[in-house]
């Protein structure tokens, strides 16, 4: 640190970050979040004008910038690719253009046209809207129809049923435990080894030596033949029973499969989203301070597509044993680990938690980072329905499966996203539900036929006073007010009056009632339904769902109701008949 009043040294040198569009070329350069993977793109390969190869390198020189949207070199890969189809649909066009200047709405909508009407033409139509809309060269009115909406697609996977769930999981924990098991058994040989439990120069001893290499350089002893091939010692081959990979480098390491099927375990397991399960640093270890023979996890997880502030969550996962929340990462901690040594001492230490061994190096290549990858290899999980007997993996409805059906809970996204993209959409809730709302409306008719007190009578004729909606048999009795005095509630508590009978003429009236009170239902405010409306139409519910009158009655009670019995029902409703 330098003294109070002091400036520090610069540094000698330029430090500063060469330019992403390299000066006087056509490269574009793009170094991903991590700072670790880039990648290169020459716009002088597409087919186009070298005016126009510069206005779209340039474009893409702005998004894969340390300003850039870009994180991953994945997401700059697949926008050059389509840059790339892009060039070439302007290259099939007459005239073709030469700038973004002389990009017509017509070849733009030609564009448009030309894509499959698929995700992946969607997708291409929009990427390329996104880089090319706000340049200042582009036409206006082309500019205008890059603006014009293109749908997105919604997901449609539904969730696993839980057998192909189980299958799934299964399978992938097979795989992964068998690499575990395979990595564990060899660290304890070369441990042995490293101990002096085998004799100097015996097969044992040289298996061991073998490994001993393995485990520092990630490679088992070799020399670089005349044909600049690397190729196995023939006796440490010997003592290892063979030159192939399972014999040789995925003793101590796990194979891209293995890593894919860690992978989908992970997601199985956690109901994380794929990226940041590939991205994951090794969590951080701290031992229980309450039980030292339990360790606390602490999991970074990083979403990239959220904002700044919210990109990052963590979770504590401990591990106390077989099926606890933190055996997997432990599990995982350990296949990986050698890896990540291997990297450490060749002074390049790697963080990933997801690393994997090539099966395959170049002759001429010294580095051991090239000899280890991350991430996922979605052709891997491609291939996996011929093992699982057509059954494909998609790690969408993965993921969904595990929040839907096992979590219950949000899981890296809102409530509302949770409820409306998830839940709601997925036929497991749907059949989930039907019971429940069966046996919701089951209590609700049981409760309005409870309050349903009137009589009902096939007869066509009964004694008594008529009303709008039933006949009284008593007036001056009514239960809703005093003996001997006349009836002064509404007719819509007729049907809760045991005076009351209802019999097969007033099944129009009724019928036309329950229908005007189902379209009040759909307009009115839920408070003014429930005070005013809803224990009548329950009522009416209840007596529709009573044995009484079927169906059929129902339905031509309603279609030969008068127009006298209509205004009848209309001025009961807007209480005409109050007193």
């Amino acid at each position: 640190m330098s003294r109070r009043g002091r400036k520090a040294a610069l540094p000698t040198g330029d430090h500063r970050r060469p330019p992403v569009l390299a000066p006087g070329t056509l490269q574009v350069t793009h170094v991903a979040e991590d700072g670790v993977k880039k990648a290169t793109y020459d716009f002088a390969d597409l087919p186009v004008a070298e005016k126009l190869q510069r206005e779209l390198a340039e474009v893409f020189a702005a998004n894969a910038g340390p300003d850039g949207v870009w994180k991953s070199t994945a997401s700059s890969r697949e926008a050059w690719l389509i840059l790339l189809y892009f060039s070439r649909f302007l290259a099939a066009q007459d005239p073709v253009p030469a700038a973004l200047s002389e990009v017509s709405s017509t070849a733009w909508a030609a564009w448009r046209i030309s894509r499959t009407p698929n995700s992946t033409g969607r997708r291409q139509i929009r990427k390329v809207a996104q880089l090319l809309r706000e340049h200042p060269q582009v036409p206006e009115e082309t500019r205008q129809l890059m603006t014009k909406r293109v749908s997105r697609d919604v997901a449609k996977e539904t969730a696993y049923s839980d057998a192909d769930f189980d299958k799934i999981k299964k399978f992938a924990t097979r795989k992964f435990r068998t690499a575990l098991h395979r990595i564990r058994d060899n660290q304890r040989y070369l441990q042995r080894w490293r101990d002096g439990e085998f004799t100097e120069g015996s097969d044992d001893w040289l298996a061991g030596e073998a490994l001993d290499q393995l485990s520092r350089t990630g490679e088992t002893p070799h020399y670089i033949g005349t044909d600049n091939r690397r190729r196995p010692v023939q006796r440490y081959t010997r003592a290892l029973d063979g030159a192939s990979g399972p014999l040789t480098w995925r003793r101590l390491f796990l194979t891209s499969e293995e890593a894919c099927a860690l992978i989908v375990l992970f997601i199985a397991t956690y109901g994380w989203n794929a990226s940041p399960v590939e991205t994951m640093k090794v969590p951080d270890a701290t031992p229980d301070a309450g039980n030292d023979k339990q360790t606390i996890y602490r999991v970074e997880l990083h979403k990239k597509r959220r904002t700044a502030k919210t990109q990052y969550e963590t979770r504590n996962l401990t591990d106390w044993g077989a099926n606890s929340p933190g055996r997997l990462i432990a599990e995982a901690i350990e296949a990986t680990e050698p890896a990540r040594q291997v990297l450490a001492r060749a002074g390049q230490p790697a963080d990933r938690l997801i690393i994997w061994h090539l099966a395959r190096k170049s002759p001429d290549a010294v580095d051991p980072a090239e000899l280890f990858d991350t991430g996922l290899r979605n052709n891997i999980l491609r291939s996996w329905p011929e093992e699982l007997a057509g059954l494909k993996v998609n790690l969408r409805r993965l993921r969904k499966t595990v929040v839907i059906a096992h979590q219950r809970t949000p899981t890296q996204h809102t409530r509302d996203t949770h409820d409306g993209v998830y839940l709601l959409p997925d036929p497991r809730t749907h059949a989930e539900a039907a019971p429940v709302i069966s046996a919701g409306i089951g209590e609700a008719i049981d409760v309005a036929q409870s309050a349903f007190q009137a009589r009902v009578s096939r007869a066509e004729t009964v004694a008594g006073d008529d009303t709008p909606t039933a006949s009284c048999s008593d007036y001056r009795n009514s239960p809703f007010g005093e003996a001997g005095s006349p009836c002064r509630a509404s007719f819509l508590m007729c049907t809760a009056c045991p005076n009351a009978v209802v019999t097969p003429r007033h099944l129009p009236r009724l019928a036309y009632l329950y229908e005007v009170l189902g379209e009040l239902k759909a307009v009115l405010d839920a408070a003014v339904w429930d005070q005013d409306w809803r224990a009548p139409y329950l009522r009416l519910s209840g007596l529709r769902a009573a044995p009484d009158f079927t169906d059929t009655e129902w339905k031509d009670a309603l279609g030969d109701v008068t127009a006298e019995e209509k205004a009848m029902i209309d001025q009961l409703l807007r209480k005409g008949y109050d007193v």
